[in-house]
């Protein structure tokens, strides 16, 4: 999508920032495509596979706030570029790694290079564009992101069967290193270290800011200086405690108590914590006045429930799919490739319904989600073996379209809910409460698989079929609560439009 507003700069700096989306949403998904292999080729454990699947996720979306803070403070194009190189560097240590730690550490690697280039991609977009320009250019980039997820697992699945699964697993991971890399060389080349794009002088910063919307780097000594580390370190123990129960292999009887009181303890530090911060003109991690925007609060459910349970079942789809279904790579990825593509066709279309429908027609669209959610675990189950297949690239379509209608409506919703001073943080607390959702909800999901199918034979279908009715019928109920909160949203706004 042509974008010509804002000159040959503007220009430049749009292209760094679609190949920035495109590099970091291919990797993340072609890995899925390459799991089975390198779980076998590694002898990695079920943790240990938990954590090379979740852990991308963990990184990324606590990189996102100080990151977005740091490219407020010094500008975009260094922090770009640091980004694109460590997510190269852990590409390349995650394709030569001799075990499946070194592999988890790869990944945490890769995962936080993201999270520090993701916000300043944002940032620049806003910060180059106005109007129609920038929503054109926000749409560019949507798009690619669309287009690498279709793209991705054809990709992995066809480097893996070209290749075979040693070489093959390897040569997948590693292909974002070079990628990467070539980006970070034309992000250093079209950008200044601290390029802040012709839109801050004209319209301040609130747009692209993450230091709540208050403005330019005038007052970023002020306000927002400085990075809520305490902040940051409660909302790391807080995942960990949801997480560390779905992946430690300790006995349960010490687990569950440590993590549940981590979890306790880490909730009531962030609830006393960050309105203390925040009194004292700082910009907190999770900013106070956000919670008091009943849609915000409700759209973030939505969305990472919705995110979670999506990334959760794409990681053990493809585990089942060739595990169970003794399916090739590629035809792996052909399964789920109508659904990407019904997804973006979808989404194209999604301000259609919002137009017409608002937060209506993301409830439906949940609500579908839902009820196809259960529809699949219901022909996992009973289907003859020869159908199963077919029922999940059927189910894979449904779910793509109302992934579409809900994506970018609801995140249109949300954003509109927060407080005007606040738009900007409020972006990246609703991308981190998702990747956070999408950390848990790989780990348990792939954890009750494995757990399920643990010592079947590959290729035999029905010995895995048990683990997939599972993961589907949570998908149902992670779909059923973000339906109750998108309707109970609806519901609260409802007398105000009268």
């Amino acid at each position: 999508m042509a974008v010509t507003a804002g000159g040959r700069a503007s220009r430049a700096v749009l292209r760094v920032c679609l190949a920035t989306g495109f590099v970091t949403l291919l990797d993340s998904a072609i890995l899925t495509v390459a799991a089975p292999a390198l779980r076998a080729e590694l002898g990695a454990t079920t943790a240990q596979l938990q954590w090379i699947l979740a852990g991308y996720s963990l990184t990324f979306g606590l990189a996102l706030v100080p990151a977005g803070r740091l490219g407020d403070r010094l500008g975009r194009g260094g922090p770009l570029a640091v980004g694109l190189g460590l997510f190269a560097v852990g590409s390349l240590v995650g394709a030569t790694a001799s075990d499946a730690d070194v592999l988890v550490a790869a990944r945490l690697l890769q995962g936080a290079g993201a999270g520090t280039a993701n916000p300043q991609v944002i940032g620049l977009l806003q910060d180059h564009y106005a109007g129609p320009a920038r929503a054109r250019a926000l749409g560019a980039y949507a798009s690619t992101g669309a287009f690498a997820m279709v793209l991705s697992p054809l990709v992995g699945g066809g480097i893996l069967s070209a290749l075979g699964p040693a070489a093959g697993w390897r040569a997948a991971v590693g292909l974002a290193a070079p990628l990467g890399l070539a980006v970070m060389v034309v992000a250093l080349r079209a950008l200044r270290p601290g390029d802040a794009g012709p839109g801050v002088a004209g319209e301040g910063r609130a747009g692209a800011s993450t230091d709540g919307g208050r403005g330019g780097r005038s007052r970023g000594s002020r306000v927002g200086a400085g990075f809520d580390v305490v902040g940051l370190v409660l909302v790391t123990l807080v995942t960990l405690g949801l997480l560390v129960p779905f992946v430690a292999d300790g006995p349960r009887a010490v687990v569950l108590p440590v993590s549940l009181g981590v979890l306790v303890a880490a909730v009531g530090g962030l609830v006393v914590w960050e309105p203390r911060y925040a009194r004292r003109g700082r910009a907190p991690v999770l900013v106070p006045g956000l919670l008091r925007s009943p849609t915000y609060v409700l759209g973030c459910v939505v969305a990472a429930f919705s995110f979670g349970a999506a990334l959760g079942y794409s990681a053990v789809l493809m585990l089942f799919l060739q595990d169970g279904a003794g399916l090739s790579p590629v035809q792996a990825g052909l399964v789920t490739t109508p659904g990407a593509v019904a997804s973006v066709v979808a989404a194209n279309l999604s301000w259609r319904s919002f137009r017409r429908f608002g937060r209506r027609g993301v409830t439906v669209a949940v609500g579908a989600k839902a009820l196809v959610a259960v529809g699949t675990a219901l022909a996992v189950g009973v289907a003859p073996t020869a159908a199963v297949v077919a029922a999940l690239v059927v189910s894979q379509v449904l779910t793509g379209v109302a992934a579409g209608l809900t994506i970018s409506p609801n995140q249109t919703l949300t954003l509109e809910g927060a407080p005007g001073t606040e738009r900007g943080v409020a972006g990246a607390a609703l991308q981190l409460v998702q990747r956070v959702a999408a950390t848990v909800c790989i780990a348990a999901m792939t954890g009750a698989f494995v757990a399920r199918t643990d010592g079947a034979a590959p290729g035999l279908l029905d010995a895995h079929r048990d683990g997939l009715v599972a993961v589907s019928s949570a998908v149902a109920a992670l779909a059923l609560v973000a339906w109750a909160a998108s309707w109970l949203d609806e519901r609260l706004a409802r007398p105000a439009t009268r």
